[in-house]
């Protein structure tokens, strides 16, 4: 028996029909009846989840890219980002005129400038369904987990960048500046692979019996903190140089074939 991470976005939802594939559904089916732990690992809040989290599947969420872990509806990880630091990493938004999304324990924020890139990337009917952000101007001082930047164009996105604390985590996407979500910051020494580990231990499961399944930057630490590192073929190429098997992509059955080429599924 093992457990299995999943990334959400380009992993188990298609980014090109905003939905998760029937192949892909049908794998954890198999793979949960034999078994398995189903866990997912997401850079989205626990609000960005809610959407897709089947508790007849998933049995764990590894959320804010590390920052905080739920297990069985129980917050067993909390690693929030130091307030000072949070508080400049808004102002740094302002400053560079950014978008923002700020990720909290339950409930997530962004200002306008991401609401007007994802009118430009996302349909209208996927709009609608994103997320349940809400307007950073509502965030009442809750923590902040993790930290997403949406930079207008590559100027903005080095200026922000080099002002960044060098004691925080922060994981980069080159190809999403100006298209999407750029930059994330989480708390040092935070990231997917941190998370896991982690629960790796409360678990009691060894490594060795760890697969991990993701295509971004962000995911790198991940697959490197499993056993079995699975790169989706749709994923950025760091992903894949770090993988230890790469798969199709989501839209073509991707998850099935890898767990049936590692026998998690006949």
């Amino acid at each position: 028996m093992g457990i299995l991470f999943f990334d959400i976005d380009d992993t188990l939802f298609s980014h090109q029909t905003f939905t998760i594939p029937e192949s892909t559904h049908e794998a954890l089916v198999r793979a949960r009846a034999n078994g398995h732990h189903l866990v997912l690992a997401s850079g989205r809040g626990h609000s960005g989840i809610v959407d897709l989290y089947d508790d007849t599947l998933f049995e764990g969420a590894v959320c804010c890219s590390g920052g905080c872990v739920f297990w069985n509806d129980e917050l067993i990880i909390d690693h929030p980002i130091p307030q000072d630091k949070a508080a400049y990493l808004i102002q740094l938004a302002e400053q560079y005129e950014s978008g923002i999304s700020v990720q909290g324990k339950l409930e997530s924020w962004q200002n306008n400038k991401v609401m007007e890139v994802m009118r430009r990337v996302l349909p209208k009917s996927a709009l609608k369904k994103r997320m349940h952000i809400q307007p950073l101007s509502q965030r009442q001082g809750q923590p902040i987990y993790k930290v997403d930047y949406f930079f207008p164009d590559l100027e903005h996105a080095q200026a922000l960048l080099a002002k960044l604390p060098e004691d925080l985590n922060i994981c980069v996407f080159p190809d999403a500046i100006g298209k999407g979500s750029g930059c994330e910051v989480s708390a040092n020494g935070v990231s997917k692979g941190s998370g896991i580990t982690e629960l790796l231990n409360w678990l009691g499961i060894d490594r060795s019996d760890s697969y991990a399944f993701g295509d971004s930057e962000n995911d790198i630490e991940m697959l490197k903190s499993c056993g079995t590192g699975i790169a989706m073929g749709n994923g950025v190429q760091a992903i894949k140089d770090c993988a230890d098997y790469i798969t199709s992509s989501v839209d073509d059955n991707g998850i099935w074939n890898a767990m049936k080429h590692f026998g998690l599924i006949e």
